[in-house]
């Protein structure tokens, strides 16, 4: 709940703004709510505290045996993720911007055996990527796009091990926009380490 008045609170000020603004059309600003953080679906590999954090000792075993009992065992789990994008139009068919993605992922470690302490942990992650967005030609009210993004994700946490600064990147092989030529409604389908799945989200042009 706190997370979709969030969402809302930025649409209302996407909305706001664009009234004080004159309609020139080559601006856009987007906002939108995503699935999980892509970590988050990595959950079950036996690597993933090793991908994602770095230089933790152990790792997630799945063998079920007698050994097992003495490894750590992960509950996690993974906030939606925000993301506020600003486009510029060069042509018909290219716009530049960048994107902004916040979210967190949080839970805790056990053991079955060796009188090891529990350890919560929880760790925000921001990513900050400049990207293009191209444009398939369409209607006016219904148009497909694409978007490539590379930038950096920063880490910050009780996770002391991991490391302050990662690489990020993401493709949207396919996007689509709907709605009018100000206010409109889009989705896309994204994939990389930020998000892996569907965002859906609210824009304004002017």
């Amino acid at each position: 709940m706190q997370t979709m008045r969030k969402f809302l609170l930025i649409l209302l000020c996407l909305s706001c703004c664009a009234g004080a603004l004159h309609a020139q059309g080559r601006h856009e600003i987007n906002a939108f709510l995503g699935g999980y953080k892509a970590e988050f679906l990595q959950a079950d590999n036996t690597d993933f505290f090793g991908f994602v954090f770095g230089n933790l000792d152990f790792e997630v075993t799945h063998s079920g045996d007698l050994a097992d009992l003495y490894e750590p065992h992960y509950y996690i789990q993974s906030s939606p993720v925000l993301t506020l994008c600003y486009h510029y139009s060069i042509n018909s068919w290219l716009r530049v911007g960048a994107q902004a993605d916040l979210s967190y992922l949080s839970g805790k470690i056990t053991y079955n055996m060796g009188n090891r302490p529990r350890t919560q942990f929880k760790q925000t992650m921001l990513d900050l990527l400049p990207e293009a967005k191209f444009m398939i030609p369409g209607s006016r009210h219904f148009r497909l796009y694409g978007k490539v993004a590379a930038g950096v994700q920063m880490n910050m946490g009780t996770l002391m091990s991991s490391s302050p600064v990662e690489f990020a990147w993401e493709i949207a092989p396919i996007g689509a926009e709907w709605g009018g030529q100000r206010f409109y409604g889009n989705a896309e389908f994204c994939w990389g380490n930020v998000i892996r799945g569907i965002r859906i989200g609210m824009g304004v042009r002017f």
